[in-house]
C-alpha cells in the first residue's frame, strides 16, 4: 500500500476508535453524571452521537475504498462496510427511533409503554455502540499485523 493511502487509512481508522473510546469512557459518563437530568445530558449526547455515526459511515466507506484501492485482503475491504453500515443502522433506524418516542417516553402525557419502548431502542444503540467498538479494535489489530 501506498505511504499516503497506508497514512490516511491509519488516521481515518485513529480518529474513529479514538473517537468512539472517549465519547464512551468520557463524553457520556461525564454528561450523565454531571449534568441535572439525563434530558439534559441526552441533549449532549446526542448530536455528539450523530457525528460518531456520520463519521463512522464516511470513514467505514473511506477506508474500505483504499483497502480495495491497494488491493488488500477482503476483511480489509469488508469490514470497515460492515461497521459502516451498523453505524448507518444505529444512525438512521435505531437513533430516529429513539427521537420519535422520547416525547411519549418522558413528555406530558408519558406512558409506560412508550417508556419501555425507549428503553428497548436504547439498550440496541448501546449494543451495536458496544459491537461497532469492538469492531474497530479488531480492525485496528488486523491493519497493525503485518502481512505475511
Amino acid at each position: 500500500m501506498r505511504w499516503w493511502a497506508l497514512s490516511l487509512n491509519a488516521l481515518l481508522l485513529g480518529v474513529w476508535l479514538g473517537g468512539w473510546t472517549l465519547f464512551a469512557f468520557v463524553v457520556a459518563p461525564v454528561a450523565f453524571r454531571t449534568l441535572p437530568s439525563s434530558a439534559d445530558a441526552g441533549k449532549l449526547v446526542g448530536p455528539v452521537l450523530d457525528f460518531l455515526h456520520i463519521y463512522g459511515i464516511a470513514a467505514g466507506i473511506g477506508m474500505s475504498g483504499l483497502a480495495a484501492f491497494a488491493r488488500q485482503s477482503r476483511t480489509r475491504v469488508l469490514l470497515p462496510l460492515v461497521l459502516a453500515g451498523i453505524c448507518a443502522a444505529s444512525q438512521f433506524g435505531v437513533t430516529g427511533a429513539i427521537d420519535e418516542i422520547r416525547p411519549a417516553a418522558f413528555g406530558a402525557g408519558s406512558s409506560a409503554e412508550a417508556a419501555a419502548r425507549f428503553s428497548q431502542l436504547h439498550e440496541l444503540s448501546r449494543l451495536l455502540y458496544g459491537i461497532t467498538g469492538a469492531g474497530l479494535v479488531i480492525l485496528t489489530v488486523i491493519w497493525a499485523r503485518r502481512d505475511s
